[in-house]
């Protein structure tokens, strides 16, 4: 499959240095208000839904509007649902009437109108297409999400719906709107590789350097970038190519009435920022309504991002990920040339200075980013015994910008840091998928070599996400046994720790910490901390399932208690 791939780098270098962009569902089922899954979870009949094009009539919508507002929020591109589930084409397509041109009596192509104003603005513009899912269409043939209550599964012929709709509107795309960033498929469930294939060979050949996202087959490798599970956040060290979280405003995607359980902005931005530390991007979605327009609180919380973007774009823009191969407690570490990002959290800001272990390369002078003149004092000290690097930073004792305050260290020269597993402010991290998976005594033991600054005692908690609707005590009956050296303990966890508003869990999955024990550190070094547990995964060698778990193990985390 390499050679159905970008061969050309600068092709992908837009997507990476954006890290930024807008999603946008909207369709026909804006019209209900009840999501873009509503034809599906309903089982309506073809006939009653089409019945909705007759007064379908978005005479608000206005691209100028949704563009000027994407590029304010500080997005780079926006990606919309030119043919969602439903099977309605919100473009003017000739290979099916069944579109918001021929079909409604707004009689208007908003695809053409944004390809004009985001080429007018800067602004990247991309298409989604449900390529597999249609439920209109009488040959539409998926793994699971077909439509069984107008047609007869064993009567659909695939190919009529994949060669005479599929590939047909897909050309459409890619010859009527001028340069397209990228085409986001979904759900390829059933897919043959062939087909896959096939589809992005027809994509390269008609813009060569149109990215093809990994959910356009449910086969291994494929895609220019990886599109994580809707809502998921990976480990630190998951992904291996370029990568992508997309993610709701509030739960819903398409337009859902009523739905305002929407994420605090300060949540939102300390979401970007993690996404951003890992070398990801992230897609952040809109559901506009019937009539065209962005639902008011979803534009109140992008304007409110913009704000932030605007004074500290720099250091989530054309960033790096983090050289730590662990998350900080405090927030998080972007890199671009000679300048390290320190992202201190609101929520999480030190009383003290900020302690940073491991950090090798001297730094030249550190400053505010949304205040260059307000110079940060700091220290440097390295310890020979324990070979162990660290950076004081003399933080003031109040954050100095709303939300996340960006810290920029200007470095003397190349950043070197040390790449153990290391304690950070009387913390250690460890994900699951940095660590070493072995089969011991009939289940799967996760093993981690961690450094350890100080002696004294640690609690050691495992983080785990919880899908909602799960009972907990039906799905960890078993005892996890953890070791730090010689020192074991076992103990079925609990849900000792519910948290709310995680930076990397979020809906339909709550993090839990649950207490393992208590373990003495004699004297500081390196250690190895294992786990044994029914619920260590292997890490997957292809694609999987992001909502499939009931409960996923994410990190063992140790923290130093007070003396």
């Amino acid at each position: 499959m390499r050679e159905l791939m970008v061969e050309n780098k600068s092709s992908i270098d837009w997507f990476t240095e954006a890290r930024f962009g807008m999603f946008i569902h909207w369709g026909l089922y804006a019209a209900i208000g009840k999501g873009e899954w509503v034809m599906y979870g309903q089982k309506k009949p073809v006939k009653e839904y089409e019945q909705l094009t007759e007064t379908f009539n978005p005479n608000l919508f206005n691209a100028k509007e949704w563009v000027s507002l994407a590029k304010r929020a500080g997005m780079k591109y926006i990606v919309i649902t030119a043919k969602h589930h439903d099977g309605f084409a919100m473009f003017h397509s000739k290979a099916d009437k069944y579109n918001i041109v021929d079909s409604t009596p707004f009689g208007r192509d908003p695809l053409k109108e944004l390809a004009e104003e985001c080429a007018k603005q800067g602004v990247k513009l991309c298409f989604y297409y449900s390529h597999v899912i249609d439920w209109h269409h009488p040959h539409s043939i998926h793994e699971h999400y077909n439509n069984t209550w107008d047609y007869q599964l064993e009567e659909k012929a695939f190919y009529n719906y994949w060669n005479r709709l599929v590939k047909p509107q897909i050309t459409e795309l890619l010859t009527q709107y001028g340069p397209v960033g990228l085409l986001w498929f979904d759900t390829s469930g059933g897919l043959s590789k062939k087909d896959s294939e096939e589809m992005v060979q027809l994509v390269k050949s008609l813009q060569p350097d149109c990215l093809v996202n990994s959910r356009v087959s449910h086969w291994p490798n494929f895609g220019d970038f990886q599109s994580k599970g809707d809502n998921e956040i990976p480990m630190s060290g998951e992904d291996t190519k370029p990568w992508e979280t997309p993610m709701t405003l509030n739960k819903s995607w398409g337009y859902y009435e009523g739905d305002d359980n929407y994420k605090f902005t300060d949540s939102i931005i300390r979401k970007l920022v993690n996404i951003t530390s890992k070398g990801g991007n992230l897609l952040l979605n809109v559901g506009p309504d019937e009539l065209g327009k962005i639902p008011v609180l979803s534009a109140e919380k992008l304007e409110e991002i913009g704000e932030w973007m605007h004074k500290n774009g720099e250091s989530i823009y054309g960033t790096k990920g983090s050289p730590f191969p662990y998350e900080f407690d405090w927030g998080a570490v972007t890199l671009k040339g000679n300048k390290v990002f320190l992202h201190i959290h609101h929520n999480k800001w030190p009383s003290g200075p900020l302690q940073i272990n491991g950090f090798k390369t001297k730094v030249h002078q550190a400053y505010v980013l949304s205040e260059p003149q307000q110079k940060i004092p700091f220290q440097q000290e390295h310890s020979d015994n324990e070979g162990l690097y660290s950076l004081h930073v003399e933080l003031p004792k109040e954050p100095l910008c709303e939300f996340s305050s960006v810290i920029v260290l200007e470095l003397a020269e190349e950043l070197k840091i040390d790449p153990a597993f290391i304690e950070q402010a009387g913390v250690i991290k460890l994900d699951f998928g940095h660590a070493k998976i072995e089969k011991e005594q009939n289940q799967n033991a996760a093993e981690w070599q961690v450094k350890i600054a100080e002696k004294g005692k640690y609690e050691v908690h495992l983080i785990t996400y919880k899908k909602a609707g799960v009972d907990w005590k039906s799905e960890l009956t078993e005892k996890v046994e953890v070791a730090i050296g010689n020192n074991v303990k076992s103990i079925v966890p609990n849900e000792d720790d519910i948290v709310t508003d995680s930076e990397t869990c979020q809906y339909p999955y709550t993090e839990i910490h649950s207490q393992l024990g208590v373990f003495e550190i004699d004297q500081p070094g390196k250690y190895t901390l294992k786990l044994h547990s029914n619920k260590v995964r292997e890490k997957p060698k292809g694609p999987e399932i992001w909502q499939a778990a009931a409960v996923k193990l994410r990190a063992v985390k140790m923290i130093k208690m007070e003396r």
